[in-house]
């Protein structure tokens, strides 16, 4: 033992303080359990709240708002231009992710939850070692709530530029740093074509920055249906210089002025030059220099760490939820998790057994699906009827110039069980939670049609979409009418 080593005895640890590990760590508490929570960051909320998630919808709101007062000129609004304050909004970003929080450190705290500012590394089955505390845990059941860290750029892509007084690497940006608004370049390039990289990517467009995104697959938004992938993809070639798929970048040079950057796109390779480089390839789980193999414990061949509907590791009274685990990396489903875990340790009969489990991408628009996707039903010969309803029928999106996008259900065709619901268009993150209700209670497209949805409002678009996937709409053309 370490001279002036503290020993702290607890019922539950929790490693992590993101959705899922400072919801596990309450859930916990509520139940009565003595709890300590372990925390690397010295703020609670995780990468959600702190670098992703939360900065990057505030800085996106800030911006559709800019852009919806541009477009409601058309409806005879009058005025001389927008611009940002870019000082005040990034003040405005902190501000929002500090307010959060502080709130779930006021929660912690209103538990009398034990909370250690270190990193956690197991010694064996019952004991945990937390650097910078100098601390060690023994603990009955453990929480294992990680999380996800930024994928870095391949070795040697960034090389030696120009001296502009900073190591190359560390002049490429994050999404970490560029939700920080540290400048609005004049030209910017994002490197992947995931939700990272577009909501960035079009958040700094509507910023005033030149964007060109390159993405290795032959399309963006690769875990989405196509046609609602397509809305967006229309958009963004409104709003982006350029975008390059099935591409490359096989050399980033910094200068003091900017980047120069090789491109390959499969027919050539060119050179073009950047005040700014985003690198937005992904996320991997954060399951390295735990101590997992003093635990008895192997991740898997993607970092995850496998466990059962339970959330219960290999180790039975050891535990592991969200980005650690298998499944969608979403803060929801890790907050899901996170009571699942809690309530097993409690002796409750739970399990995550979810039916479905929604996604949201907050671009331009935005895009939504729970349940089975049309290209999960392809791909798994699962028949489906599919019912669309176009935006551009709904008077609600009419009224408010948002026709951008559509509604699909899927639905099981003996029985009209909904199966699965993809969204594209105006609020689409707040309809999900409908569709997502309905797959969870097995509804069918009947429940839907015939449940009153109020008027008018672009909640009618799940049930007009109900109504194309059994008979059709009202609202819509009959085929083969005259």
């Amino acid at each position: 033992m370490v001279v002036g080593e503290m020993i702290l005895e607890t019922d539950v640890l929790v490693i992590g303080g993101g959705p899922g590990g400072y919801t596990a760590a309450i859930h916990a508490a509520d139940l009565g359990k003595e709890v300590v929570l372990v925390e690397s960051r010295p703020d609670l909320g995780g990468v959600c709240l702190t670098e992703g998630c939360i900065p990057s919808k505030t800085l996106i709101h800030a911006v559709g708002l800019a852009q919806n007062v541009n477009a409601a000129k058309s409806m005879g609004l009058v005025h001389d231009g927008i611009s940002f304050d870019v000082a005040k909004l990034r003040r405005h970003v902190l501000k929002v992710v500090k307010v959060l929080s502080s709130g779930i450190s006021s929660l912690v705290e209103n538990r009398d939850i034990e909370r250690i500012h270190g990193h956690a590394r197991f010694l064996d089955s019952h004991r945990a070692y937390v650097d910078g505390a100098n601390t060690i845990v023994r603990f009955n059941h453990a929480v294992i709530a990680t999380g996800s860290g930024i994928n870095e750029l391949p070795r040697g892509l960034v090389r030696e530029g120009e001296d502009n007084g900073t190591a190359p690497e560390s002049s490429v940006w994050t999404s970490a740093q560029a939700l920080g608004l540290p400048e609005i370049p004049e030209s910017l390039l994002v490197i992947g074509g995931g939700y990272i990289g577009l909501e960035i990517g079009q958040a700094y467009a509507g910023l005033g920055s030149r964007i060109t995104l390159v993405e290795f697959s032959e399309s963006l938004l690769t875990g989405a249906d196509k046609d609602l992938v397509r809305v967006v993809v229309k958009q963004c070639e409104k709003e982006f210089d350029a975008i390059h798929t099935s591409a490359r970048v096989t050399a980033v040079e910094p200068g003091k002025t900017g980047f120069r950057v090789t491109i390959e796109d499969g027919k050539e390779s060119f050179q073009q030059n950047f005040s700014r480089v985003l690198a937005a390839t992904g996320r991997h789980p954060n399951t390295s220099d735990l101590g997992l193999e003093a635990i008895g414990l192997e991740t898997d061949a993607g970092g995850l760490i496998p466990t059962d509907e339970s959330c219960r590791t290999e180790v039975p009274h050891i535990f592991a939820i969200g980005d650690v685990a298998s499944g969608p990396a979403l803060a929801h489903k890790a907050a899901r998790e996170g009571k699942v875990a809690v309530e097993v340790i409690y002796g409750r009969p739970s399990a995550f057994d979810n039916v479905a489990v929604p996604a949201v991408l907050f671009t331009r628009p935005e895009v939504a699906w729970t349940g089975l996707t049309e290209t999960g039903a392809q791909s798994k010969g699962i028949p489906v009827d599919v019912g669309k309803f176009p935006l551009t029928a709904l008077g609600r999106a009419r009224s408010s110039g948002k026709t951008q996008g559509f509604v699909k259900v899927l639905a099981q065709p003996e029985t009209g069980v909904i199966l699965g619901v993809g969204i594209v268009g105006e609020h689409a993150s707040e309809l999900v939670a409908e569709a997502t209700l309905a797959i969870e209670m097995g509804a069918c497209l009947e429940d839907l049609i015939v449940t009153i949805h109020p008027h008018p409002t672009f909640s009618e678009s799940l049930m007009e979409a109900a109504e194309m996937a059994e008979s059709g709409s009202v609202h819509m053309m009959k085929q083969g009418g005259s």
